[in-house]
């Protein structure tokens, strides 16, 4: 009897998160659906900026071409990062016949109409979330459940997320719906089929996930009998026939058969060979721009490639490899451009290997710190680097550096206490998830990266705390 009122408990649990996440969301759309005013005028919106306007606005291009009779797989532009978001995007905005923009010359978003989409993605995670509580109950003690769940429901980093329109709460979702997956240790066709999709699906949400099929297959390669092998093809179809969707979108749109974006490719260029470069041969951010685009307009000329020189300006421009992929005119030519970025950022890397090292270990250390504050900073200030610059910022960092010691901390018990109930099964794919999700991001340093980590925490954290409860009880008789 009393087991059945603690299941009771935490499905009630689950439905209040939910509710208190659409409380959010609708707090968040009444105070910050609106612009940026600087002297009176409206710059950006404050919700809707930098990579949730690139989704969001593709979603509405998507739309609109569907309303001119365009096929699917012709709609959209070049997918330069996420491909799932904007067609998430483009289906809500054309099953509800809403607009994002009051017109396409001047793009002003539209006011009011966004709480539907934030009552779905709300609605999607904790029904997911429901779903890993039926199936980990049966597996796991009801007093360790509890603090999973309650962590997966509330902990602020994850909750952040679920009332903004930033693509990390589906990606979440797709996550928590792959761990039910693999949890449920069901070795029929029909669950490996659904585990290839939604390993297809997370990657085209994020494509940092498109290698994590990898770790997927060592777990099982682990804990499959050998006769039962042949089942992982199973997983390989199912994948490989949703990445033919995109695929073939890029081939009809763009006569260029690819799958991999443009923003995978570019990343580590964009974000950490230009400090790695100039703090190792002493050059300023001027020089080190003009000299990479001397080596951007000799490819592009020896390649025969056609590009608009109007919209090249070195000395403006803050990566001059960017503005001259931009001045592309054929798609096609751009993936071979991309290419060229790749052997670029390696070459670079390899020629300043120590301070390459350095650097990636400094943002390794950092992306790890905890940030439930993201979205606040995102909504009061109108940039993250001038948020970066302030007060506010530097008063939050030692709450955060607090936070994320306790966290760590019991979720470091959680794994001892694991080791010691010989739970080697569930501990293998947390690990191998933990550690494949931190190894993709770490050398970025950009903490929001880092959130998905948490999901697999999650089982640290319950156990951890099941563990330092023991230990008070035991102690306090």
């Amino acid at each position: 009897m009393k087991s059945q009122s603690n299941i009771d408990y935490i499905k009630i649990l689950i439905f209040l998160s939910f509710c208190i996440s659409l409380i959010v969301s609708k707090y968040n759309l009444n105070n910050y659906d609106k612009y940026f005013e600087k002297d009176g005028i409206a710059s950006a919106h404050i919700m809707i900026k930098s990579d949730t306007y690139r989704y969001l606005s593709h979603g509405a291009e998507i739309k609109k071409d569907l309303e001119n009779e365009k096929n699917f797989f012709e709609t959209g532009r070049e997918h330069f990062t996420k491909y799932l978001p904007p067609r998430l995007a483009a289906a809500y905005y054309y099953f509800l016949d809403i607009d994002l923009f009051n017109n396409f010359e001047e793009k002003k978003i539209n006011l009011g109409i966004h709480f539907p989409y934030l009552i779905l993605q709300c609605l999607f995670y904790y029904m997911s979330l429901f779903f890993l509580y039926l199936v980990i109950s049966k597996k796991i003690e009801k007093k360790i459940c509890f603090p999973i769940v309650i962590f997966l429901a509330l902990e602020p980093t994850i909750f952040q997320y679920h009332g903004t329109f930033w693509s990390e709460s589906f990606f979440f979702t797709l996550q928590i719906i792959l761990l039910i997956l693999i949890l449920r240790d069901n070795l029929n066709f029909f669950n490996f089929f659904f585990i290839g999709i939604f390993l297809s699906l997370l990657s085209l949400q994020k494509q940092v996930a498109y290698f994590y099929i990898f770790p997927i297959f060592f777990y099982y390669l682990l804990y499959l009998k050998k006769n039962e092998y042949y089942k992982l093809l199973f997983i390989l179809f199912s994948f490989f026939l949703i990445q033919m969707l995109p695929g073939y979108n890029n081939f009809v749109r763009s006569g260029k058969f690819y799958l991999l974006t443009a923003d995978t490719k570019t990343a580590v260029y964009y974000n950490i060979v230009e400090p790695i470069v100039t703090k190792n041969n002493d050059l300023t951010n001027k020089e080190f721009k003009i000299a990479e685009g001397k080596v951007a307009l000799e490819w592009l000329q020896t390649n025969s490639i056609k590009f608009d020189s109007k919209k090249i300006n070195i000395e403006e421009s803050r990566h001059p490899f960017a503005d001259y992929r931009n001045s592309i005119v054929n798609e096609s030519d751009k993936i071979r451009y991309d290419k060229f970025f790749v052997k670029r950022t390696i070459k670079l890397l390899l020629d300043n290997p120590w301070t390459s090292f350095k650097y990636i270990l400094n943002k390794s250390l950092h992306v790890a710190l905890l940030n439930p504050f993201h979205i606040y900073s995102e909504h009061k200030f109108e940039g993250g680097e001038f948020y970066h610059t302030t007060d506010t910022h530097d008063k939050l960092v030692p709450v955060r550096v607090f936070y994320s010691i306790l966290i760590y901390a019991i979720s470091l018990v959680g794994f001892i206490n694991l080791i010691k109930a010989r739970e080697y099964k569930l501990l293998t794919i947390i690990m191998l998830s933990m550690l494949y999700f931190y190894a993709m991001v770490s050398w970025h340093g950009n903490t929001r990266y880092f959130v998905p980590v948490l999901i697999y925490i999650s089982f640290l954290f319950g156990y951890g705390c099941d563990n330092l409860l023991r230990f008070t009880k035991k102690i306090n008789r």
